[in-house]
């Protein structure tokens, strides 16, 4: 039995479909925190249950006669990823889950300057120390985060955002999910690190001379302050509050 934490998310839903070609639907249990938001997936899976971060009792019911759970990390504020990440390692470990697969990101130190990166790191010592057996997958960021940066370029011929000259190797987050299936269903995985990553990494100024030979339009790659970066992002969304400090 595997149960996937977060299944009603971006990455969740894609992880689900993948598992769904090989997976018996009744080897999958689905959570979220509100299990009404999976109802399309009921017809093809027998077990979608509310599971809730913050509800020590609902994570330890989600997580009975699982044998590996793919914990799909939250959001919000560190303080809340920390306390709800450590909830689903203690409750896992309760229920008797043989193996957590966990999605952390690269270079999960408390020395980053990506303050989410500091979420990562509790959560990996906090599972390593935990006894369970694990498999960590560092996802680099999604290639999906700069959407809206490419229709604004596509718009005004400016490809901007912040720290232009900073290089990163972008994954999707459909080979995201193949490989988290891949790993959750595989053998020869536990108690392993994979640093899940792109061919190549790149700065604003090599994807904005891809667009421009792409759109056959010249495109520029512009530097974008922080505090307006904030402005783009959805009044809830725990990186503008971090900007805006």
């Amino acid at each position: 039995m595997y149960a996937i934490t977060g299944a009603n998310g971006q990455l969740g839903r894609l992880v689900v479909k993948v598992l769904l070609r090989s997976v018996a639907p009744e080897q999958l249990r689905l959570t979220s925190r509100d299990a009404c938001k999976l109802a399309d997936f009921s017809s093809r899976v027998h077990q979608t249950v509310t599971a809730d971060f913050a509800d020590l009792r609902s994570m330890e019911k989600a997580f009975s006669e699982v044998t590996t759970v793919l914990l799909i990390s939250g959001d919000g504020p560190n303080e809340v990823r920390m306390k709800h990440h450590r909830n689903a390692i203690d409750a896992a470990k309760v229920a008797g889950v043989q193996r957590i697969v966990y999605t952390s990101f690269a270079n999960p130190t408390r020395m980053s300057f990506f303050p989410f990166a500091w979420a990562h790191a509790d959560t990996e010592e906090y599972l390593l120390s935990s006894g369970l057996n694990y498999t960590i997958l560092r996802n680099n960021q999604y290639a999906e985060n700069i959407n809206g940066a490419l229709e604004y370029a596509k718009q005004t011929g400016v490809l901007s955002l912040p720290a232009p000259h900073g290089k990163i190797a972008h994954i999707t987050r459909s080979d995201a999910a193949e490989i988290a299936a891949s790993v959750l269903t595989g053998s020869d995985h536990e108690n392993r690190i994979y640093e899940v990553t792109g061919p190549e990494a790149v700065n604003l100024s090599h994807i904005a001379a891809v667009l421009s030979q792409t759109w056959n339009r010249r495109i520029e790659a512009a530097d974008m302050a922080p505090e307006t970066f904030a402005c783009f992002l959805p009044p809830a969304c725990s990186v503008r509050m971090l900007l805006r400090k």
